[in-house]
């Protein structure tokens, strides 16, 4: 499983070459772009994006999916101006976000890929069935380039924005109804959203719409807040999923996304510990 595991090189480091270097120590030959050199790979002229493939061809890598921050903003007409996020521009128009998926796609025809990430908009309220048809009408105008383009979006079920269980992916993508429209699934995110047994509970609604996948860990501490933390310490059963993703036969790429910085520690220190849980999962599998 090691050869379709990816990692976010911007969970390490700004700086991509330090990034890279790390990734390749592990063996590992897909990486996942976001940022780099402090700004959202969308945000990239088309000289600095090519020196990104650059680096990451020369180490022999791939990228399966653009980590775009497709729909992480405001949905129109609800709540205030976004924040920066991803080292992102703040983009909350429907014509703005238009133009960073168009962004997207032009970074798939130089990455070889034709999977794009997107988001459901910050969360509104603790319900999203309340704003269910505002969401799906929101969402059109990407489905139909998506469609065009002959792109797949890979939604990514998020505890910052309105679907974020697997319960509540399997009901939207199917809302949405489109072939160029699936599941990037992080049960890490989902149980951060609430969904207790992400695996096997939300999986089993979902495991028939994934597009791509991310695994993080989290818990409950002491005084009974969530907290991320190192891969294989947290309560999200991630060798249970590792194990049903190869039984089910996913056969993509599986990205290591790390929220969890040790106490006194950096970035990359956090990513290392991780990867010893992870060895130690697929060591079990």
């Amino acid at each position: 499983m090691l050869d379709r595991i990816a990692l976010f090189a911007d969970d390490i480091d700004q700086d991509v070459s330090h990034a890279l270097d790390v990734i390749d120590s592990f063996g590992f030959k897909w990486v996942e772009i976001r940022s780099a050199w402090g700004k959202n790979m969308i945000d990239h002229a088309d000289e600095q994006a090519r020196e990104v493939h650059a680096l990451i061809t020369q180490r022999g890598m791939k990228v399966r999916c653009i980590a775009a921050p497709l729909l992480k903003c405001k949905l129109q007409g609800k709540g205030e101006v976004s924040q920066e996020t991803f080292n992102a521009q703040t983009r909350d128009s429907i014509k703005q976000q238009l133009a960073v998926l168009r962004r997207a796609i032009e970074l798939t025809w130089l990455f070889d890929t034709n999977l794009v990430r997107s988001f459901s908009f910050w969360k509104v309220g603790s319900d999203p069935t309340q704003i269910w048809d505002e969401l799906l009408d929101q969402f059109q105008p990407v489905i139909r380039i998506a469609e065009q383009e002959g792109i797949t979006l890979a939604m990514e079920n998020d505890f910052e924005c309105n679907i974020g269980t697997g319960a509540l992916a399997a009901r939207f993508i199917k809302a949405i109804n489109s072939p160029n429209f699936r599941l990037l699934w992080d049960p890490g995110n989902a149980y951060f959203d609430g969904e207790t047994k992400p695996y096997p509970d939300g999986y089993a609604q979902i495991k028939n719409l994934i597009a791509h996948v991310h695994v993080k860990d989290a818990k409950r501490n002491t005084q009974g807040k969530m907290e991320w933390v190192a891969l294989g310490t947290g309560e999200v059963d991630l060798l249970g999923q590792l194990r049903a993703l190869n039984a089910d036969g996913y056969n993509g790429v599986i990205a290591m996304e790390n929220h969890y910085t040790p106490p006194n520690g950096t970035k990359e220190d956090g990513v290392r510990e991780s990867f010893k849980g992870l060895q130690k999962m697929i060591a079990s599998l």
